[in-house]
């Protein structure tokens, strides 16, 4: 039998997909920093974010399939596929949050997750019933096999390897497409033949455009109300700094110790401003980790701080350091001190504003240090930068 598709329901498979990896992939940012129940609970939004992604891509491009004769689909057996495609993926990406991250358990990871995308579209195939068999050429196993764990693999690299929005979401595309590649070519290679035996087959209630709208809309939804549970909150995030940093100080070497360290650390660093003081005079430092400790680095030395999800980089003229507290979290800790919004993911250290540059509808302060930095100025804070630039 002929069987031909829909391609705004094709399109649309392909956007829940590529959706689901996002959020499977951004509920993961920044977990080895949180206690071990909240990454319990979201390795468990992740894996039902991109399982449920992953079936829900498959049940809206069935539903995209017009076949010559009427299909339904058996309930157990796509209940099945479901909780194959959550528990599969789900145990891939809670490897890459066990012990030390290195290529091969990335590729294992991968593998796992391409093994349950294709597991799942296989005993989802299977839930097929009406008066037509699915029949399957050899190369329709190796291919989307192949797809599946070959692009999960690079996908997952991509998300990992550098945690920023941008490396997220390359490494989120490529896997929905993998998703959905990886069902595609399954069907090129999956042919329908009509059965004599005459299997009774209701007429649906609601025709399949519809109910393939329902199944889009329904996946949107959960993945638009997991993305919401990982905004930071100022609230939370500042419970969570404080804790972690406490852990870490607690884990860590003793105070004097510690000091020690940080006199280490900032030995070959270049002669700042005198350190920073709150009105009560007490002196104003700012957690930052590296090499398994944490570190503190004076207020005065800071030049920008970027947002990074829950968390936030701090640059002080030549590194980028990871910093545990929120932007907005900081931005409490610094009141009182040079510090002011930029844009609503960088704060300026004004003390440290060497020039001012406008390309065309954008504008940049540039901090001064051995790395020159262009620290972004929105419209709505540029008034106040610039009140303060003495312009």
């Amino acid at each position: 039998m002929i069987a031909s598709y829909d391609p705004i329901l094709v399109f649309a498979s392909v956007l829940v997909a590529v959706m689901a990896s996002f959020t499977g992939l951004k509920l993961l940012a920044g977990l080895r920093h949180v206690d071990a129940s909240r990454k319990k609970l979201q390795l468990g939004k992740a894996a039902v974010a991109l399982g449920g992604g992953i079936w829900s891509m498959h049940f809206i491009a069935m539903l995209a399939v017009s076949l010559p004769v009427p299909i339904v689909y058996d309930a157990l057996l796509t209940l099945g596929s479901v909780l194959i495609a959550i528990l599969i993926t789900g145990l891939g990406l809670s490897l890459m949050h066990v012990g030390e991250r290195t290529s091969g358990k990335t590729a294992l990871a991968g593998t796992l997750i391409g093994l349950g995308i294709t597991s799942m579209h296989y005993v989802g195939m299977q839930a097929i019933k009406g008066n037509c068999v699915a029949q399957y050429a050899p190369p329709g196993f190796i291919v989307p096999v192949a797809i599946a764990i070959l692009f999960s693999i690079c996908a997952l690299h991509l998300a990992y390897r550098n945690r920023t929005l941008g490396q997220l979401a390359l490494g989120s595309v490529l896997l929905g497409v993998t998703i959905s590649g990886m069902h595609y070519s399954a069907m090129a290679f999956t042919s329908f033949v009509r059965v004599e035996a005459q299997f009774p087959v209701l007429k649906p209630m609601l025709p399949d455009t519809y109910l393939a709208l329902i199944v889009a809309v329904a996946a949107f939804l959960v993945c638009g109300v997991f993305l919401l549970t990982a905004l930071p909150m100022a609230g939370p995030d500042k419970a969570a700094g404080d804790a972690d940093v406490a852990d870490a100080t607690a884990a860590g070497p003793a105070a004097g110790e510690v000091a020690s360290l940080v006199a280490e650390a900032d030995a070959d660093r270049p002669a700042t401003p005198a350190p920073a003081a709150n009105d009560e005079g007490e002196r104003v430092r700012v957690p930052y980790e590296q090499n398994n400790r944490v570190y503190f680095l004076d207020a005065a030395r800071i030049r920008a701080i970027k947002a990074e999800g829950h968390y936030t980089r701090i640059l002080d003229g030549e590194d980028s350091l990871f910093c545990p507290w929120s932007i907005s979290r900081l931005e409490e800790h610094l009141d009182g001190l040079p510090f002011m919004r930029t844009h609503r993911s960088f704060l300026l250290n004004i003390a440290h504003a060497e020039a001012f540059q406008r390309q065309r509808d954008k504008a940049y302060v540039i901090v001064s240090g051995p790395a020159e930095t262009a620290v972004p100025v929105s419209r709505s804070h540029l008034g106040d930068v610039r009140r303060s630039l003495g312009m």
